[in-house]
């Protein structure tokens, strides 16, 4: 039996294989490091923005006709701050009672004081207010609220019995009691009224 006698490669055989494992195992890594025989494709992101829709309704133009509210009726005392005289009728206008009045003075007062001052109202038994002209009346709206007062004489000698009224009552004064006196706001209308207590 013959023994074979191994004898060991030259050193500079064995470090040039090793070098080339080396290469080869690098060869391999880049290669799949570079997505060879991958086959995962890019990712691709889709942005989806959504834009809210907004229906607005538009709701149907109403027409509507306004009550003729008080200050819209006609006064034929715009400017005057008082006015004396006596009920004739009570018209409406639009809503609007609507006072037709007879207009008095007050003996030895200009009216275009009365018209601004008016008169002091107080007991008597004289005759202190006159009707010059019957035949012109002045129409003056009552104001809303308006407050209408009644004055009545007991006696000469003592006050008067005051008491809250309405217009129609003062519709039906009746001499010697219905001469009113009115306090007239900016726009023409009645404010107050109070008839003249005269005994």
């Amino acid at each position: 039996m013959s023994i074979m006698a191994l004898t060991a490669p030259p050193r500079g055989a064995i470090v040039g294989r090793a070098m080339a494992g080396i290469c080869l195992g690098a060869a391999v890594a880049l290669l799949s490091g570079c997505g060879v025989g991958s086959s995962t494709e890019p990712v691709s992101v889709v942005t989806v923005t959504i834009t809210p829709t907004v229906t607005a309704t538009v709701a149907p133009a109403t027409t509507s006709v306004a009550s003729t509210a008080a200050g819209t009726a006609k006064s034929d005392v715009v400017g005057r701050k008082f006015d004396l005289g006596t009920i004739v009728r009570v018209q409406k206008d639009g809503g609007v009672p609507v006072i037709i009045l007879d207009r008095w003075t007050a003996r030895g007062v200009p009216d275009s004081l009365l018209a601004a001052h008016g008169v002091a109202i107080h007991l008597h038994s004289d005759a202190p207010y006159e009707n010059f002209n019957n035949q012109i009346t002045y129409r003056i709206p009552v104001a809303h609220g308006a407050i209408f007062t009644y004055m009545h004489c007991v006696a000469i000698d003592q006050p008067p019995v005051l008491r809250a009224s309405t217009l129609d009552e003062f519709t039906r004064l009746r001499d010697p009691e219905r001469v009113v006196l009115l306090s007239i706001d900016p726009m023409g209308q009645a404010v107050t009224v109070q008839n003249d207590p005269a005994c």
